[in-house]
């Protein structure tokens, strides 16, 4: 019984573990990204070209965590709605999210209203990212209710509450980025949140998993 449930838990939370590397490689590749041009400006091409070169390598990991999340995720999706339909909601807004992360890639680094409309965009796959979550929380609860473990059903609610609360924070802090001198703090600020709620995500699918 929810045989698939347990298949697509461990899916779910091997891609938790590249969502938070995909993170953590956004934030330093966006930090090597500053300092190249940092250094190209005050005439340091040597140590500019090293970290260009850096920031290219640490962009393809970026990439292939990504991919590697998606699939990860997308099958985990697949398996655990085999026995519960609910997590059904979350691949509507898992393709919703990836369809919105494509016209961000779209927009590239433009100004002006292009940079508030990618701010939004930005601020909207968050918002589908939480969705997701909240989607396979809540199925993961209706699962441990019916087969009468207190202690995922009870860890599921208490995150689903506490995640609404940050993640509404992360995405005002992700909205906020188009804010000259300060934007990029402000993402910055919104990720980490981000990295702290996926944290507290993994080690609900890591209790969960075990359940069946």
């Amino acid at each position: 019984m929810y045989m698939n449930v347990k298949k697509g838990l461990d899916q779910l939370y091997l891609s938790q573990i590249l969502r938070i590397v995909e993170l953590v490689l956004t934030i330093i590749t966006t930090l090597l990204g500053a300092l190249t041009i940092g250094l190209a400006f005050l005439a340091s091409g040597g140590l500019a070209s090293l970290f260009a070169v850096l920031t290219g390598l640490f962009a393809i990991v970026l990439i292939l965590a990504m991919i590697g999340d998606f699939v990860l995720g997308l099958l985990g999706i697949l398996n655990a709605s085999k026995d519960e339909q609910l997590y059904k909601n979350a691949l509507v807004w898992l393709v919703i999210g990836i369809v919105v992360s494509l016209i961000v890639s779209a927009i590239g680094e433009k100004s002006g209203i292009w940079k508030f409309l990618k701010a939004v965009l930005n601020a909207g796959s968050s918002f589908c990212n939480f969705m997701v979550v909240y989607s396979v929380i809540n199925a993961t609860v209706t699962v441990a209710q019916a087969i009468g473990n207190i202690e995922v059903f009870n860890l599921g609610q208490q995150r689903a509450n506490s995640f609404k609360t940050l993640y509404i924070v992360a995405i005002i802090l992700q909205f906020l980025s188009f804010i000259p001198f300060i934007g990029g703090l402000l993402s910055l600020a919104g990720g980490i949140i981000l990295i702290i709620i996926f944290f507290q995500y993994l080690g609900f699918l890591g209790k969960a998993k075990m359940m069946v």
